[in-house]
Formats: C-alpha cells, sequence, structure tokens
C-alpha cells in the first residue's frame, strides 16, 4: 500500500500548488480561461504521452549496457521505465532505477553511475537547444526577462564544458584516490558524466541513446504543446520548449514523487514569464499534466508491482547458485 499512498499523497501536493497559483490568478480569470477551451488537442497529449513510454525504453536500454552489461529484455525495460514515470516514489524514477539496475547486475556503483549517466543524457540533449534559443532571443531583444535568459545562455555551455574537463579520466583517477564518503559521492558522478563523454565519442555505437531521447523529449514537449492549444495559447516553438525546459529545472524522472508540485509552479510561470497569460497556462499545464503525471500513476504501480517480485527472484537465484 505504500506506493499508493505515496501516489495519494503527491497528487494532494500537485492539487495544492494549482489550487494556490488558481488563487493568486483569481478564479473569474481562471473561468474565463476555459472560454477558449479546445478538446480536439487533447488527442495530442494523450497521443504524444503515449510515445514517451517506447522512446524513454529505447534510450534507457541502451545505457543500462554501459560497463560491458548484457542488454535487458525489453519486458523488463518497460516495466522499469513505466515504473520510473509514477508519482509514489520519494527517491525519484531514478531511485527505482538504482535499485532495479543493482539487482539485476549486483553492482552498486556501476547501477549509481548509470542513474547519473541516464539524467545527464536528458539534459546533454534539451538543455543545449534551450541554450541556443536564449540566445536567438537575447539578440533578438525578445519581450522576455532576462533572467530566464541569461542563466541558460551562460549556464549550460559554461557547465557542460566544467563538466567535461573534470569528467577527464585522469582527474577521475586522482579524485578516487583520496576516499571518503563525499569523494565517492563525487567520483560516482563525475563517472556518470564521463559516461556521456563515451556516448559522445561512439555516437553510433549509443545511437539508442540519443535517438531514444530525442524522441522521449520531442514528444513530450509536443504534448505539453497540446496542453497549450487545449486552452487557446499558441507560442512560437522556441518559447514552447524555453517554458517546457524552465518547468522541467530538474526532470520529472528525478523528482521526488514525480516533481508533484514543483512542476506545475514552474512549468505555469515559466509560461507567464515568456509572456502568456497566467490564468489560461495554468489550465494549460493542467491539462499536460493530466495525462503525464495524473493518468501515468496506474500504469506505473501496476508496473512497480509486477516489478518488485521479479527482481528479488532474480537476486535469490543469484544467491543460490
Amino acid at each position: 500500500m505504500r506506493p499508493v499512498v505515496s501516489a495519494a499523497v503527491a497528487t494532494g501536493i500537485a492539487a495544492i500548488a494549482v489550487l494556490a497559483i488558481a488563487r493568486v490568478t483569481g478564479a473569474d480569470a481562471v473561468g474565463r480561461a476555459f472560454e477558449d477551451f479546445n478538446p480536439g488537442w487533447i488527442a495530442l497529449i494523450a497521443g504524444a504521452e503515449l510515445l514517451t513510454y517506447p522512446a524513454y525504453v529505447v534510450a534507457y536500454r541502451s545505457v543500462a549496457r554501459v560497463h560491458g552489461h548484457a542488454p535487458l529484455s525489453l519486458p523488463l525495460v518497460s516495466r522499469i521505465v513505466v515504473a520510473g514515470f509514477g508519482p509514489f516514489s520519494i527517491g525519484g524514477g531514478f531511485g527505482l532505477d538504482r535499485k532495479a539496475l543493482e539487482a539485476l547486475h549486483e553492482d552498486e556503483r556501476s547501477a549509481r553511475v548509470r542513474v547519473i549517466a541516464l539524467g545527464v543524457l536528458e539534459w546533454a540533449v534539451l538543455a543545449p537547444i534551450t541554450c541556443v534559443i536564449s540566445i536567438v532571443f537575447l539578440i533578438q531583444g525578445a519581450n522576455i526577462i532576462g533572467s530566464l535568459l541569461w542563466p541558460w545562455a551562460l549556464g549550460v555551455p559554461l557547465g557542460f564544458g566544467f563538466a567535461l574537463w573534470a569528467s577527464a579520466p585522469q582527474r577521475i583517477d586522482r579524485l578516487s584516490r583520496l576516499g571518503g564518503k563525499r569523494r565517492e559521492w563525487a567520483n560516482n558522478v563525475l563517472d556518470g558524466v564521463g559516461v556521456l563523454r563515451m556516448l559522445i565519442a561512439e555516437p553510433r555505437v549509443w545511437a539508442g541513446a540519443w535517438l531514444g531521447t530525442t524522441l522521449y523529449w520531442a514528444a513530450d514537449i509536443s504534448a505539453f504543446y497540446g496542453g497549450l492549444r487545449t486552452f487557446g495559447l499558441d507560442p512560437s516553438p522556441g518559447k514552447v520548449i524555453l517554458a517546457y525546459a524552465t518547468g522541467y529545472a530538474a526532470t520529472r524522472r528525478s523528482l521526488p514523487l514525480g516533481g508533484a508540485g514543483i512542476t506545475e509552479f514552474l512549468m505555469t510561470y515559466a509560461l507567464y514569464w515568456v509572456g502568456e497569460p497566467l490564468a489560461p497556462a495554468l489550465a494549460a499545464v493542467v491539462a499536460y499534466r493530466s495525462f503525464n503525471f495524473l493518468l501515468a500513476a496506474a500504469p506505473a504501480l501496476l508496473a512497480n508491482h509486477q516489478l518488485i517480485p521479479l527482481l528479488e527472484s532474480r537476486k535469490r537465484k543469484r544467491t543460490a547458485g
């Protein structure tokens, strides 16, 4: 029952965030947002969200092979991916990923590194695109607050540059000799970034990782756009991606409880910061998160229920062997 209770708590947190924003916006403004309601776009939200799962499965299965591990079966990876998007894990989907990979391969450190690598890969695809968009808006003098654009324009190249520099094998080797829990944690993080170096160096070998992640973001952003069009909003593609990426300052798989409350707040105000009216922006985010968050809970709980005994069975077989 613990995952069910956690999912209910997450839903409550998300609802409180939505109600708090609605109160600031005003009941009349929220009501007027439904005057431009276009239900036909809901099909785009639903269809695009369905496509996010196979896309992420492709990326996940590719990254799981890092460190020489054998490819995982598609049914198993599918269960892990679906369960990881559920709003019931305090440690987020990545916490479930780490436990699953550790149970499957009996390698705690490798599991941690691969999960970190998966998170780094997500941002290695989305962040540079958002960075370029922000630079273009700055050059154009777009009517978007600078405090939203400058962090993307400057922080992404500086952050990735430093991360790739720090994750060079010789620097990780020096760090590993120092010991200590903090050094061990930093070493795992840098090893995870180091996996990105490998993915960049051999793009054909790891094509599944790049293709799957790119398709995942494309599908989820399409679902987000469907939510906007449902309530009459039609910002430019650049503004859509900028608002989306800002809303996922930490991706939903990395956030506790599927990003409940945090994502609703950030996405709504990110749309407001790029010039969209607050009331329909809130309604659009609710429409998007209804599929991305609420309707994802039931299949995630089912997948998690099936996954736990399967992983325990594999552990017992290895122990017996």
